[in-house]
């Protein structure tokens, strides 16, 4: 088996990110830009192929490297990750060791996370407590279940995030075995997002109407409830709990994703 590095960027006017990023194993890079060219790089025996694009949107961003890609495991990236020297091995490795898997969620060393601290199968819920940047797949199991990322959701939409879970749910739905594998294979660095700005009224309504989009809506009434008291301490210098709760649902009704 190989891997190849899926990263995503905006504007970069040179390549220094493949040094900043440590990227060791093959790579597609996909540089949102002004222009539409791409190049072959080679650093030591690896190959990264760099691809500048006019499109917009995170998600399309994602779906134009795995159509580019030609190896057998991907991992998701953005550019704002610092990846360990030995990352191949590691990835490939727990495919080896889980060879039934076709999906399999890793951890980063400065990222704090709820899933549980062993190799087990994900639940559906679970999902949402999973990033874009933990995400490993078999690209074949994928691409056979007809699987993207929807261009709907994540950065450059305005619909804010949720791209990464409504991926896992789809592979998911489609029968693919995905696992939490409880090894860091890299750390992050400090970045702007280029999609939160805050607990505001927007992030709510966003909030309301992507997990709708996501869960349906029943579950997203339920999960609604649980994200207003449970994490009420991250937001409540930015909001009132009924501030955030009429935004919320009013996403959840308008169901504008439908």
């Amino acid at each position: 088996m190989n891997i190849e590095i899926l990263l995503s960027c905006m504007y970069e006017n040179d390549c220094s990110i493949i040094d900043i990023s440590n990227i060791c194993t093959n790579a597609i890079i996909v540089n949102q830009c002004d222009e539409n060219s791409s190049e072959l790089i080679s650093k030591l025996d690896k190959e990264i192929f760099w691809i500048n694009s006019t499109e917009r949107g995170l998600s399309k961003s994602r779906n134009m490297a795995i159509r580019n890609s030609k190896s057998d495991v991907c991992l998701i990236a953005d550019n704002d990750e610092v990846f360990y020297s030995s990352i191949e091995e590691i990835i490939l490795n727990a495919y080896k060791n889980l060879p039934d898997a076709d999906v399999i969620v890793f951890r980063l060393d400065n990222k704090m996370t709820k899933l549980k601290n062993k190799i087990y199968k994900l639940n559906r819920l679970e999902m949402l407590r999973v990033c874009s940047w933990q995400i490993t797949f078999k690209r074949k199991s994928i691409l056979d279940k007809d699987i993207l990322f929807d261009v709907k959701l994540g950065a450059g939409t305005g619909n804010g995030a949720g791209e990464e879970n409504k991926f896992l749910f789809d592979c998911y739905d489609s029968g693919l075995k995905i696992y939490h594998y409880p090894v860091n294979i890299a750390h992050m660095r400090d970045r702007k997002s280029t999609w939160f700005s805050g607990f505001d009224e927007e992030f709510f309504y966003n909030h309301g109407m992507v997990t709708r989009y996501i869960l349906g809506f029943w579950m997203s009434v339920l999960y609604a409830a649980y994200y207003l008291i449970f994490k009420y301490s991250l937001y409540r210098k930015d909001i009132s709990i009924i501030r955030a709760s009429r935004c919320l649902l009013k996403g959840l009704i308008e169901n504008k994703l439908k």
